[in-house]
C-alpha cells in the first residue's frame, strides 16, 4: 500500500504522462489510455509502479517517435527526477 508521499508522486507521474500525451493530441492520449486498458488492465496512474507498461505500449504505437514523447515526460518531472521512484520510472520508459 502506498503511503500519502507516494500517493503525491503517483500523481505526479500521472499528471506529466497525460500533459505530454494531450500535447501531441486527444487521440494520442485516447489510444495510450485505452491500450494500457486492454493490455495490462492498468490506467495512468499505475505506470509510476510499472513503467514497463507504458514503454511498451509507447514503442508499440510509435516506435521511435515514442523518444519525443518520453522526452516530454523527462521535461515534466525534471525537478523530481533525483526521487528515487520517479528516478526509477524514468530510467524504464528511457530503455
Amino acid at each position: 500500500m502506498l503511503d500519502d508521499v507516494s500517493k503525491v508522486r503517483m500523481a505526479l507521474v500521472s499528471l506529466a504522462i497525460e500533459k505530454s500525451l494531450l500535447e501531441i493530441g486527444k487521440p494520442t492520449y485516447d489510444k495510450v489510455v485505452n491500450l494500457l486498458k486492454k493490455e495490462y488492465n492498468c490506467y495512468l496512474p499505475e505506470c509510476y509502479e510499472h513503467p514497463e507498461y507504458l514503454s511498451e505500449i509507447l514503442k508499440m504505437l510509435y516506435g521511435d517517435a515514442s523518444r519525443q514523447i518520453i522526452k516530454s515526460i523527462n521535461i515534466e518531472l525534471e525537478e523530481f527526477s533525483n526521487i528515487g521512484q520517479v528516478e526509477r520510472f524514468l530510467e524504464v520508459i528511457a530503455h
